[in-house]
């Protein structure tokens, strides 16, 4: 292995020597390079191969070329490019061939070499590499679909992409990626006729059987005999045959409209079938085509939300459909009149679709819709206000309005001008949240904030309190927070009453609840005052490693530190939650040293040693020695 790898950095030498000669780079600079590539040399020509090595080989060098390119810009050096430039080039193809075919099953590396001899205009490598990828990888409609992508849109042939297409189809008769290729060069290749001189067109009308015998006989070329009968077989044999389909549309339309057929028997999925009647929008001449797709859509997928919620929006757009009209026009008025008509006929479809459906999906999707219009108020502001106040209205009687949409609902209220009803409207809507989604947090925290702003009436404030606690069940520590904060600032008598309620509440509120009244005790009683309820809290189940905390904290703020008392909280703390919680034990050992009695720290770390868990133990060891050294500095 060593001779092999001495023999590749030799063969590099005349390149290193080259980029120093030209002053690309240092000479210092230079001995790094060959180092590194040495080194991964070695790693690459391990006896077990590893795909990092590659990776990260393949990487080195691809930075090192793009570094070779800002260098020549900068310094304006454009001598020996095919010594550096392309020798780099070659090497890193060298290095994604020998990864390609040691590492066939990653489908990955086949990518990424396509994409480094895109970049760098290698277009006859992947050439000849496109087959290999297939044989490794046909069971993956993406290897199909990309060696399409590549005979189409690099090596300009429609007939090669064509061909991958099929023969993935082949293998793969449900892919919808590969039918979305087959249905666009489809389209494509009708654009490209259409936009052809009138005496070449004239030329394509009188050859067209021909055009789809001759395509169809190079198809067949690359088909097995022996298989089925292929997708362009059946697309042939249908525009014959098919009565539906009119004979006075291009070739391609034909095809098209068979393709699409065959690929929404196999796929039933009405995002799918959306999909390719977006794509057929953007060609010419595929009027009857769309008109052919709409109707299925309204016919198979009468049942989907997504059906109707693009109606509708076609209805926005101008686009209304009749199965008898083959015009689909878009009116380009924009006129005022013209716009409500647009809008007015979308909130049609979606009142009908909400009678027929009746789920939250197309109440969503209909709002998500008039949502949308009313970003922009400047045309019918109120019209269109009235519209979603309407069907977020009907979506709360209907028990279909998400929680998004009650915020949503909220904020336009909010936005809207004040009179003497507005504020008991925006809490009738909040209160219709909370009624619907009793476990939302977020419309009890904004109604209880709108309440205590409307509102000076504490009764009333504190039945809603007791409500959205009795709601929120666990989930219920912000609203605790909350009327905490608002009986300080209002009723300061009934705070302890209610940090005494609190801390006997489910483990997830008490033991957050003890923290915020040692903290209030010490505020409003003083310090004896907290370390005689401290003293109670801590023994009182759940137990709560962040009390201990915030008592040793307090402890320390006092102008005169006793250590006794201080050094109770760590001790409780050490008890409770020493076996499992290696930070006890290092916030014990640093106050110790900086405020205690150094002496101990010893002992400590001993108690430490014998309580830990068994895979805690090194860790802790670790951190000790740290703090010892380095105790000032350390934030623990």
């Amino acid at each position: 292995m060593a001779e092999f790898v001495e023999k590749r950095c030799e063969d590099m030498i005349p390149q290193l020597e080259q980029m120093e000669r030209i002053k690309l780079f240092e000479r210092t600079e230079i001995k790094d390079i060959a180092k590194k590539r040495k080194e991964f040399e070695y790693k690459i020509q391990r006896h077990q191969k590893n795909k990092e090595d590659f990776l990260r080989y393949i990487q080195y060098e691809m930075d090192l070329l793009k570094l070779v390119k800002e260098r020549r810009k900068k310094l304006q050096i454009i001598a020996k490019k095919s010594e550096i430039d392309f020798s780099i080039a070659n090497k890193i193809n060298s290095l994604y061939k020998s990864a390609v075919f040691r590492f066939q099953d990653d489908f990955r590396f086949w990518i990424a070499y396509m994409t480094f001899c895109k970049q760098v205009k290698f277009k006859s490598c992947v050439s000849r590499m496109i087959g290999k990828m297939i044989q490794a990888h046909q069971n993956n409609p993406k290897c199909w679909h990309i060696a399409s992508k590549w005979e189409m849109e690099e090596n300009k042939n429609l007939d090669n992409a064509k061909k991958y297409i099929l023969a993935g189809l082949r293998s793969h008769p449900d892919s919808q990626l590969l039918y979305t290729d087959l249905f666009t060069l489809e389209l494509e290749q009708t654009e490209k006729k259409t936009n052809k001189p009138a005496k070449a067109k004239k030329v394509d009308e009188s050859t067209s059987d021909k055009v789809v015998e001759s395509v169809d006989a190079k198809v067949d070329e690359s088909i097995d005999e022996k298989a089925d009968e292929s997708i362009d077989e059946k697309v042939e044999e249908s525009i014959v045959k098919e009565p539906k389909i009119e004979n006075d549309l291009p070739v391609e339309i034909k095809r098209a409209q068979i393709i699409y057929k065959t690929a929404s028997n196999n796929i039933n999925d009405v995002n799918y079938i959306i999909g390719l009647l977006n794509i057929a929008k953007n060609y010419k001449n595929t009027e009857k085509l769309q008109n052919q797709i709409l109707g299925d859509l309204t016919t198979k997928y009468s049942n989907k939300a997504e059906m109707w919620d693009f109606m509708a929006r076609r209805e926005l757009e101008g686009l209304s459909y009749n199965p008898d009209d083959e015009k689909m026009e878009v009116d380009n008025d924009m006129e005022s009149s013209s716009v409500r008509d647009r809008i007015s006929s979308c909130n049609e479809v979606y009142q009908t679709a909400v009678k027929r459906l009746k789920s939250e999906q197309i109440w969503s999707l209909y709002i998500n819709c008039l949502l949308e219009i009313n970003k922009d108020l400047t045309v019918l502001p109120n019209y269109k206000r009235k519209l979603l106040k309407n069907a977020l209205i009907q979506a709360h009687q209907a028990k279909k309005l998400q929680e998004k949409y009650y915020i949503n609902w909220f904020h336009m209220l909010k936005s809207d001008k004040h009179d003497e009803t507005s504020n008991e409207k925006i809490y009738q809507v909040l209160k219709y949240g909370t009624d619907a989604i009793p476990s939302s947090l977020t419309l009890w925290q904004m109604k209880l904030k709108h309440l205590m702003k409307i509102n000076s009436d504490s009764e009333i404030i504190d039945n809603e309190f007791t409500i959205a606690i009795k709601a929120l069940g666990d989930n219920s520590l912000p609203i605790w927070q909350m009327k905490l904060l608002y009986y300080q600032a209002k009723c300061p008598d009934k705070v302890e009453d209610i940090f005494k309620t609190g801390i006997m509440q489910a483990p997830e509120i008490s033991k957050l609840i003890k923290v915020p009244y040692i903290e209030w005790i010490i505020l409003t009683n003083g310090i004896e005052a907290a370390r005689k309820k401290y003293q109670e809290l801590s023994l009182l189940p759940p137990l709560c490693l962040e009390l201990h905390k915030k008592m040793a904290d307090l402890e320390i703020l006092q102008p005169n530190v006793c250590k006794l008392n201080a050094r109770k909280p760590h001790e409780m703390a050490a008890l409770q939650f020493g076996k499992s919680h290696i930070e006890v034990w290092l916030d014990y050992i640093l106050f110790e040293m900086k405020h205690g009695d150094p002496m101990k720290v010893s002992d400590i770390h001993r108690r430490a040693v014998k309580t830990l868990e068994p895979a805690k133990t090194d860790q802790f060891i670790t951190q000790y020695s740290l703090l010892l050294a380095n105790s000032e500095n350390i934030t623990l």
